[in-house]
């Protein structure tokens, strides 16, 4: 049998902000977890499995699912409190064991993280008994999600109600069960791949952003050590063993002096001060501040707060408190943190936002020189996009559309007579309604009076209906030909653009950005959900050359098609903002523009149209286009004075109240 060996902690080179709150959190779980945020290939999940194995070992008792402390009334669940208070548990049925790191994949159900009834006992004996979930595994345990920001919502919603109340509360057919939740929660994610839920977001005590190491000797001191490791991992780790016992020591000495730090309520004021500047929602901040120096104070082994340890909690407790909106690129001002600790910040004056009209300058249809527009930020079109069609494929991970699902990700809510069962597949089977019905039967009832087991036939079984939410891809096709130059459009394209950027932060859409001019359509962002990226790219849009409209539209298409094909679930949506007066075309440019979109009515793909044409001279054909496509159709124009949600009642895409 061979023991694996895990890499090291104290082998870790750089990255020592990670390594700190990762520390951190294992002195005081307290402090509520940490975010750890970078590209890959940065030692994120080397640094959490490497914090698991110089964890002092914990003792539980032996035959509970739960990991209960047997010495704290506080951390048992229900029948350890029982027995303790009966008499207590004897050496034979306590044990030590090292702490573990628990994985929440991010394709588990939430039957599976909160846990659920055991199928087989309760078919078979007639008695409902739990099977744990995750949550259970992960008590007094470090609770690992990799990927945090690809979790999906209702599996995130148990997830911060257990984090928040160190309880899991488990309701399934007709029970209710609860067991202690408290654990070390640890995320790690790549900015790039989507963003994280603002609140999963807040629950994350500390948050540190990784990057890879620019410096040539530290590179060449991880490629020697991680050589070594692979080489002969038994002698690597037998090197950094005294590292690790010392570093071990001071996390145990740590936690038995944590509870005698303390902190004056001068700098209490200063956290408090500190958070009202970066305009930190909620107290949840300040809270986290004021643990987090406590803990630094004791993980050097001193009784009593600094303002360096105050700084260095602000650091870690406000980088992924500081954003107001999905876009906004906004860094922790570390030297305004400094400061205001130091007690030498002013506030700066108010001043009044000077609104400066700009003269609109003339320009021709045609302008083949390039020029980079600003986004605008009057442009309201968040709300063009609503639920439209159902489709029977579709993700269960979003948070738009609300429709039945056969997925088992979403969100259990009754029973239902199946059309057709397969027995194997006993996770599905809705057990109360199965026994309420098998026990309207007269043999059932006789047998229930006797104290016998209930028999299940086929007739009285019922599956589990779900609900699941949806999301959309949504391909926004932007016309930036020259014409887009006249009166700024482009200007007002991008700020609508911007203005449903928006909406895909909270909806966690999906996005892909194309564009067409000169004489070519080009995918400037595959699909993706991060919408940071997308608002990048729309930055650097320039406009100029001639207008490829069709291209643009087939490219649109095609690449509805294809997600359509990958079967994600995403819906895709095509948003055209054009002025549709395309000067690229094969035969007729106006036939070619319909043709094109009668393939895209004819696949039935959904189709929103933002004209943006001048009305001065309009030749009207997106209007044309939409009538052809059955599209909704929207001018810029009005987009920033419109209602617009009388017009979805209208048409019949929002329900009138």
């Amino acid at each position: 049998m061979t023991c694996h060996k895990v890499y090291p902690f104290t082998a870790i080179i750089g990255q020592d902000m990670m390594k700190l709150a990762l520390f951190l959190n294992a002195i005081n779980p307290k402090i509520g977890g940490v975010l750890i945020q970078g590209t890959k290939g940065t030692a994120k999940s080397t640094a959490v499995r490497a914090l698991a194995d110089i964890l002092p070992e914990i003792k539980i008792v032996k035959d509970c699912p739960f990991n209960c402390n047997p010495h704290d009334e506080s951390e048992m669940c229900t029948a350890c409190k029982e027995r303790h208070e009966s008499g207590g548990f004897s050496d034979e049925e306590i044990m030590e064991k090292k702490m573990d790191v628990i994985n929440l994949p991010i394709n588990a159900t939430e039957d599976r993280v909160v846990g659920t009834i055991d199928i087989k006992q309760a078919l078979k004996e007639g008695i409902k008994a739990l099977e744990p979930g995750i949550l259970a595994e992960a008590n007094r345990n470090i609770l690992y999600i990799d990927e945090v920001n690809l979790l999906a919502d209702n599996v995130a919603d148990v997830l911060l109600d257990s984090a928040a109340m160190g309880v899991n509360i488990i309701e399934r057919e007709g029970i209710s069960f609860h067991h202690p939740s408290n654990f070390i929660l640890v995320g790690t994610m790549n900015p790039e791949e989507g963003h994280i839920r603002p609140q999963l977001l807040d629950r994350f005590g500390l948050s540190v952003n990784v990057e890879r190491i620019e410096d040539i000797d530290k590179r060449v001191e991880i490629i020697k050590k991680v050589e070594a490791f692979q080489t002969n991992p038994n002698k690597f780790y037998e090197d950094h063993k005294s590292k690790q016992n010392n570093l071990r020591e001071k996390l145990i000495e740590a936690q038995n002096i944590l509870n005698k730090v303390k902190i004056s309520d001068e700098q209490l004021k200063r956290i408090a001060q500190l958070c009202i500047q970066f305009q930190t929602d909620g107290h949840r901040a300040d809270i986290t501040i004021a643990r987090t120096a406590k803990t630094i104070a004791a993980f050097h082994g001193r009784k009593k707060v600094s303002d360096e340890d105050i700084k260095i909690a602000a650091k870690l407790s406000l980088n992924h408190r500081m954003r107001r909106l999905p876009f906004e690129e906004q860094e922790l001002d570390e030297e305004k943190v400094d400061e205001i600790i130091d007690n030498n910040y002013e506030k700066p004056e108010e001043t009044a936002d000077l609104n400066l009209d700009k003269e609109e300058n003339q320009q021709q249809i045609l302008n083949t020189r390039e020029e980079i527009f600003d986004i605008g930020k009057d442009t309201n079109a968040e709300k063009i996009i609503e639920k439209k069609r159902v489709r029977e494929m579709m993700n269960t991970s979003g948070k738009r559309v609300l429709h039945p699902t056969e997925s088992s990700r979403g969100k259990y809510i009754g029973g239902e007579k199946p059309k057709k069962f397969n027995f194997s597949n006993a996770e599905d089977i809705a057990i109360n309604e199965t026994l309420n019905k098998a026990a309207l039967e007269p043999q059932n009832k006789i047998a229930l009076e006797n104290g016998e087991t209930l028999t299940i036939l086929e007739d009285h079984i019922y599956i589990k209906s779900r609900m699941g939410k949806s999301s959309y891809l949504i391909i926004f096709c932007v016309d930036a030909s020259g014409s887009m130059g006249v009166k700024n459009r482009m200007e007002s394209v991008k700020g609508a653009i911007f203005s449903i950027l928006q909406t895909n932060y909270v909806y966690r859409d999906k996005v892909a950005l194309i564009i067409f001019r000169k004489e070519e359509a080009e995918v400037l962002l595959p699909p993706t959900r991060s919408t940071d990226l997308a608002y990048k790219l729309l930055k650097d849009i320039p406009t100029g050359g001639t207008t490829p409209l069709v291209k643009g539209l087939s490219k649109a298409l095609d690449l509805a098609l294809e997600e359509r094909r990958r079967q994600s679930g995403y819906i895709p949506l095509i948003i055209l903002l054009s002025d549709a007066r395309g000067n690229v075309y094969y035969n007729d440019s106006i036939k070619d523009v319909l043709k094109t979109g009668e393939s895209i009515a004819k696949h039935n793909i959904d189709f929103i149209i933002v004209d943006t044409e001048s009305s001065e001279v309009s030749l009207g054909i997106n209007k044309k286009l939409a009538e052809a496509t059955d599209a909704i159709y929207y001018h810029i124009d009005n987009l920033d004075t419109e209602n617009l949600n009388n017009l979805l009642k209208e048409k019949g895409i929002l329900e009138h109240s």
